[in-house]
């Protein structure tokens, strides 16, 4: 039975230090329980770099699995992974990873340059790159107020854009980049880059 809620009991809040052990809790026991090949990623990909990867090699095989986890609780109390969290009944059921463009590895000018084509060097980019919606709470809606919140948010806090990056072809639940057609109805503009494609929503008008 599909479990009906009302979208007023889902609340949105900006990932805080405070929620380290309820970001993993969530990640270890609700986030992939349809057994997704996504489980234990714990959303740091994009913070992640081939040192990590190389230094996680050299671990006991019996503690690899623990190193994203770790490092994903050490980036929440450091303030350096971001987001947006909702959550329902006091669990949190949903999680977007947002931040300034410049704070992820994956996005930056050295590493991923076509990311930024048709911006100025000066522009403050708020990139929403990753999607976490528990299995059961999915076709709920919460993903597009995940969404919402985000936009509201860089339209508050001095962004120039918002940028995601939904995957070319056909979506799927494991596309954790959100869909173009959710992009779309929130008013972002699809551009083509030579690697992919980004969706783009302007804030500020030329004149401001």
């Amino acid at each position: 039975m599909i479990q009906e809620i009302s979208k007023e009991d889902i609340k949105v809040y900006k990932l805080g230090k405070d929620m380290a052990e309820d970001y993993i809790h969530y990640f270890d026991n609700r986030a992939f329980l349809d057994g997704d090949r996504e489980k234990g990623c714990y959303c740091v990909w994009h913070h992640w770099t081939d040192k990590h990867e190389y230094e996680r090699s050299l671990m006991p095989e019996n503690e690899r699995s623990y190193c994203k986890r770790n490092y994903a609780k050490e980036l929440i109390q450091n303030g350096k992974l971001n987001g947006f969290a909702a959550v329902y009944e006091n669990q949190i059921i949903g999680f977007l990873n947002a931040d300034i463009k410049d704070h992820y590895f994956r996005l930056s000018k050295e590493h991923n340059p076509n990311s930024w084509v048709g911006t100025d060097a000066n522009d403050k980019i708020l990139s929403v790159v990753c999607f976490i919606v528990a299995p059961d709470m999915r076709r709920k809606g919460i993903a597009k107020a995940l969404l919402s919140y985000a936009c509201q948010y860089a339209g508050g806090n001095g962004y120039d854009y918002v940028e995601g990056y939904p995957p070319q072809g056909e979506f799927t639940i494991h596309d954790c980049g959100g869909s173009v057609s959710m992009y779309i109805n929130h008013g972002f503009k699809i551009i083509n880059v030579p690697d992919g494609i980004i969706a783009r929503k302007k804030l500020k008008s030329d004149e401001q």
